[in-house]
């Protein structure tokens, strides 16, 4: 429209009361959060001249659910979240942080059960099993609810925020095979735990590639970590002790320090070529002396900023999505840390 809408115009687009949409306009408050944001939407796509609602009256209250802060990279992506949070003031968006086990899925579906009753939107990164999904499946369809890092299968949440990690396996295979060059020898897998759709894709890439390229590569099978730090020592020292033609690892999970510790004690870091995912302090230290060869890195921080926005637009608070959904990966090696 040429002219700046009028109340009656956006209540008529909108099909809510006059009543309401001068409420939300002027930021009276009062209003639910789901017509706030059908106002929001008409008064935005008749051409309202207005800064709407600077400051809306309606606290959108945003629920954030990763692993306990044990996990380096969840550490990450709530520190993340806490440090963008300043920047939605305006937008009367806030995050609220939740952890939950990954080794109690009923656990986490209760959670999210009880999150949806309370909350406006939920952010989760957690695995895809039945009882988390068959949570989701019923909470997206009362509120937006986005999955970031790793996808849930459920069709009613909103997105999915991250990186593509089935193109992050083909990487990790790719750069294993141009690390080793000639050689012939064996690939040692390790993930977190094959529940999260990440690294179910990530195996599958890794594999795919090292298929089409690598012949003289063959991978173990993928043995899980459970996200314990013990663990991924001790999967990797079983390995070791089980297959000495090892001349390579793909960790795709937590416990990347405790595998270091464990090459640098057998004295095989030179030895073997170590990839892994995660951009943490440590991994740059180990980076940079060189028991680490490679790096693959989603961002923590833009997967926060894009989820929080993909939010905010869905609630009607900003005119668009800021990035994404598709969050591009870095791979760092000693020369870029």
């Amino acid at each position: 429209m040429s002219q700046r809408a009028t109340i009656q115009d956006i209540a008529r687009y909108s099909g809510v009361s006059t009543a309401t949409v001068d409420r939300v306009i002027n930021g009276r408050g009062g209003v639910r959060l789901d017509k706030e944001r059908v106002v929001l939407k008409a008064a935005r796509e008749l051409g309202d001249g207005r800064k709407l609602v600077a400051l809306h009256a309606r606290l959108a209250r945003i629920a954030v659910v990763t692993q306990p802060p044990g996990n380096p990279f969840h550490a990450a992506l709530q520190d993340a979240f806490r440090q963008i949070m300043p920047a939605y003031r305006e937008q009367n968006i806030a995050c609220f942080e939740h952890h939950a086990a990954i080794g109690h899925p009923e656990r986490a579906a209760t959670l999210i059960a009880s999150l949806s009753r309370d909350y406006d939107g939920l952010i989760l990164c957690l695995p895809d099993h039945p009882a988390i999904r068959q949570a989701v499946t019923v909470a997206g369809k009362k509120l937006p609810v986005v999955t970031i890092a790793s996808d849930i299968t459920a069709p009613e949440r909103l997105a999915y925020i991250g990186s593509d990690n089935y193109r992050a396996g083909r990487i990790a295979a790719d750069m294993m095979g141009r690390l080793l060059g000639p050689r012939e020898g064996r690939v040692a897998l390790i993930a977190g735990t094959m529940h999260y759709i990440g690294h179910q894709q990530r195996y599958a890439g890794f594999m795919k590639a090292l298929d089409e390229r690598y012949h003289a590569l063959h991978a173990t099978p993928a043995l899980e970590c459970h996200e314990n730090d013990d663990r991924a020592a001790d999967v990797i020292h079983e390995l070791l002790q089980a297959h000495r033609d090892i001349i390579g690892i793909y960790h795709f999970s937590t416990g990347a320090d405790a595998i270091a510790r464990v090459l640098e004690k057998l004295g095989l870091a030179d030895r073997i070529v170590f990839i892994t995912h995660e951009l943490t302090p440590h991994r740059s230290a180990l980076l940079r002396s060189g028991t680490i060869d490679l790096v693959l890195d989603q961002n923590p921080m833009l997967e926060a900023r894009t989820a929080l926005s993909t939010l905010s637009h869905y609630l009607g608070r900003s005119p668009a999505p800021l990035d994404g959904p598709i969050i591009p990966l870095s791979v760092h090696t000693r020369e870029t840390v």
